[in-house]
C-alpha cells in the first residue's frame, strides 16, 4: 500500500509539472457539466464554468486515449457556443464572443472597432464550505472588461463570477469494506471452552466420609450448518465435548477402644440335697486399643460426549459489517467414553467407573448471545457466549451419588456462506 501511495504521489507530481499532459478519458452521453466534473475527479483538472448553463448542453458518448488535455476540452466543447482559455493551471469555459455586423454604408466612415480588453484575475485559493453532509468547493474569478470607444467614453465593467467547480457528498469517516455475502447456506466450524458447575447428592451418606467434586475443564469442537435469510437463521450442529472434574474422597475408619471379656477358670458345685450341679466362671477383661485408619483418594474423572442438536438465531442489531444476535437450541448428548472413580462402602472405599453406570443419552438445552464480524467476502468471525444445562443426572439411579451439570460456554467460530 505504501508503494502504491508513493507511485500515486509521483504520478500526481508529474501531472502537475506537465502543462498539457496526455490523458485517457471516456464518458457516456451526459450533460457537459458532468463530463467536466469527471475530468476533475479523475485528473484533478481545474475547470471553471457555470454549472447552470452547461447543465443544459448534452454531449454524445466520447472516448480517447493518450490525447492532450486541451484537445480533449476542444472535443467536448465542439459544436457548442463555448470555448476555453487557460490561465495558469486553470481552464476557464466561456461563450465565444462575436462582433456585431457593421452596416455597409459607403457614405458613413465607421471607426475601427477594437475588441474589448479583458483582464481576468483568478483567485487561486479554494474556499470550501460545508453544510450538513455536503462539501462545496468554490473558485473566485474577477473579470475586468474595458471597452474603448472613439468618443472618449471609457466604460469599465467589473464582473465577479463564482462558479461551483466540484461538489462531493460528505459521509464522515468511511472504511472501504468489500461487498459481503451474509445470506444463504452457511457452515461454521468452531472451538469452545466451558466453565463447569456441578450439583450432587451423596446417596451412601457413609459416616466419617467426605466427597468433593470440583470442576476442572471442558472443551469442545463443533460444526454448525444451516440457512440464513435476512435476520433469521437456523440449522443443525454436531459437537464433540470432553468434560473433566476432580473427584476427592476422605474416609476415616475407627477400630478398637473397647474391652473384651476372657474366661480364666471354671469350677462347679454339687448341691448335697438336690444333687444339682452349678458351674462358676472366673472372668477377666482385655482392653483393645483404638486404631484409626485414614483413607484419602484423588482422581480426575472424564466424560466424553458426541452431541447432535438444532438451533435458531435472530439478529436484533445489524449493520453493514457487524451484527449481534440471540441464539437458542436443544441437543441430544451421546456418551462416547468415560473414566474415573467413585465412592463405595467397602475398602478402599472407592472403585472405577464403568460405562454401564453412566447414562448413555442425556438431553441439553442452551441459549445466549453472539456476534458476527465480517472479515472477508463470505466469511464472518463469530464469538458466542452460551448457557447450557443438562436435564437429569449424569449417572444411573444405582450410582452412589446424584450429579447434575450446567456450564457457561465461550465459543469462537468462522462462518462461510456458500
Amino acid at each position: 500500500m505504501m508503494v502504491l501511495l508513493l507511485l500515486g504521489m509521483a504520478s500526481l507530481k508529474s501531472y502537475s509539472q506537465n502543462i498539457n499532459p496526455l490523458i485517457t478519458f471516456s464518458v457516456e452521453s451526459c450533460s457537459l457539466d458532468v463530463a467536466l466534473e469527471k475530468l476533475f475527479a479523475e485528473y484533478e483538472l481545474n475547470v471553471a464554468f457555470s454549472k447552470a448553463e452547461l447543465s443544459k448542453i448534452r454531449i454524445e458518448k466520447y472516448s480517447c486515449s493518450y490525447k492532450p488535455v486541451e484537445e480533449v476540452l476542444a472535443d467536448l466543447l465542439k459544436g457548442t457556443e463555448y470555448g476555453f482559455k487557460r490561465i495558469g493551471k486553470q481552464y476557464v469555459i466561456r461563450k465565444n464572443q462575436q462582433l456585431e455586423p457593421v452596416p455597409n454604408d459607403p457614405t458613413v466612415t465607421q471607426p475601427t472597432v477594437e475588441q474589448p480588453q479583458e483582464t481576468i484575475i483568478h483567485k487561486m485559493d479554494t474556499v470550501a464550505t460545508k453544510a450538513g453532509d455536503t462539501i462545496r468547493l468554490y473558485d473566485t474569478m474577477l473579470v475586468i472588461r474595458s471597452v474603448m470607444r472613439y468618443d472618449t467614453i471609457v466604460r469599465v465593467e467589473r464582473v465577479v463570477k463564482t462558479d461551483t467547480v466540484y461538489q462531493v457528498k460528505y459521509k464522515g469517516l468511511e472504511i472501504p469494506w468489500p461487498s459481503f455475502r451474509d445470506n444463504g447456506w452457511f457452515l461454521t466450524p468452531s472451538v469452545a471452552y466451558d466453565i463447569l458447575r456441578f450439583t450432587f447428592n451423596d446417596k451412601l451418606n457413609a459416616p466419617n466420609s467426605a466427597i468433593g467434586i470440583a470442576p476442572s475443564s471442558a472443551f469442545c469442537f463443533g460444526l454448525d450448518a444451516g440457512y440464513k435469510h435476512n435476520r433469521l437463521s437456523g440449522g443443525v450442529s454436531l459437537t464433540y465435548r470432553s468434560v473433566k472434574y476432580r473427584f476427592s474422597l476422605e474416609q476415616t475408619v475407627y477400630q478398637g477402644d473397647y474391652y473384651v471379656n476372657d474366661t480364666l477358670d471354671t469350677y462347679y458345685v454339687v448341691h448335697p440335697i438336690s444333687g444339682d450341679t452349678a458351674y462358676h466362671y472366673i472372668m477377666d477383661s482385655v482392653y483393645v486399643p483404638l486404631v484409626t485408619t485414614q483413607y484419602s483418594y484423588r482422581d480426575i474423572n472424564r466424560l466424553d460426549y458426541l452431541s447432535v442438536g438444532a438451533f435458531v438465531a435472530f439478529d436484533f442489531w445489524k449493520r453493514e459489517h457487524f451484527r449481534m444476535y440471540v441464539k437458542a437450541g436443544v441437543s441430544a448428548d451421546f456418551l462416547v467414553s468415560c473414566a474415573g472413580s467413585f465412592n463405595s462402602l467397602e475398602e478402599p472405599f472407592h472403585a472405577s467407573i464403568s460405562r454401564s453406570q453412566v447414562e448413555p443419552v442425556r438431553f441439553s438445552y442452551f441459549g445466549g448471545l453472539g456476534a458476527a464480524i465480517k472479515i472477508v467476502d463470505r466469511v464472518e468471525l463469530v464469538p458466542e457466549v452460551l448457557y447450557r444445562r443438562t436435564s437429569g443426572s449424569l449417572y444411573r439411579a444405582d450410582f452412589p451419588f446424584d450429579m447434575r451439570m450446567s456450564l457457561w460456554e465461550c465459543r469462537l467460530g468462522l462462518t462461510y456462506y456458500f
